[in-house]
């Protein structure tokens, strides 16, 4: 009985420290040059994609990419996520909220077309 109670205890401190390091190695992963430029890719991929989304008049669709693209954005880290980008992410916050408004896509496309443009430029280094 004693043994059993042991072996399930160890069993879930093992499944529990599994489970935490899983965690680490994804956050891990955007401190490096390589996960930062991947998370920087999939930010304006969202963002892309919320624009054909507000074009399209889906602002469901639209709100669901932008808030992929924000959580994308958490992953960015160092000099990628300077001024100009935090720029781009206050004006997807607006995009957002036109979004949210009956009929806001085309204004929120507007704002979108010109977040896409600065994300590139950054990606690009330019």
């Amino acid at each position: 009985m004693k043994n059993m109670k042991i072996a399930r205890t160890l069993g879930a401190l093992l499944l529990g420290g599994a489970l935490g390091l899983a965690g680490a190695s994804s956050v891990y992963a955007a401190e490096t040059s390589a996960g930062v430029a991947e998370h920087m890719g999939l930010t304006i991929k969202s963002t892309q994609e919320a624009l054909e989304a507000a074009k399209g008049g889906n602002e469901h669709g639209c709100l669901a990419s932008i808030k992929q693209a924000k959580q994308h954005y958490k992953e960015v880290t160092g000099d990628a996520a300077g001024k100009p980008l935090q720029d781009a992410i206050k004006r997807l916050k607006e995009a957002q909220a036109e979004c949210e408004k009956e009929g806001g896509g085309p204004k929120a496309a507007e704002i979108l077309t010109e977040v896409v443009a600065s994300m590139q430029k950054i990606k690009g280094g330019k």
